[in-house]
């Protein structure tokens, strides 16, 4: 597999609602993440860029290893050559 690839995703983490504020913070600080939007029930809607599909799986367990997460889950997938 080429690991010379550029990846954009989308996934939806379910957090606990009444920590969804402090789990944003930490998310904010992860390279590549942008958050676009949540719900009070505690869904995050996170974008991320990632120079490799490895790096995308290693955030995505980072990301569900935060305490008050309760999943993580992925919405949208591409890749290209970064060249």
């Amino acid at each position: 597999m080429d690991e010379n690839i550029g990846v954009i995703s989308s996934m939806i983490v379910q957090t606990r609602p009444e920590q969804m504020i402090e789990i944003e913070t930490i998310l904010a600080s992860f390279p590549g993440i942008e958050i676009s939007t949540n719900t009070p029930s505690g869904k995050i809607v996170v974008l991320m860029e990632a120079e490799s599909d490895r790096q995308l799986a290693d955030s995505m367990t980072k990301i569900g290893d935060i305490p008050g997460v309760l999943g993580v889950n992925l919405v949208f997938h591409h890749s290209e050559n970064a060249q």
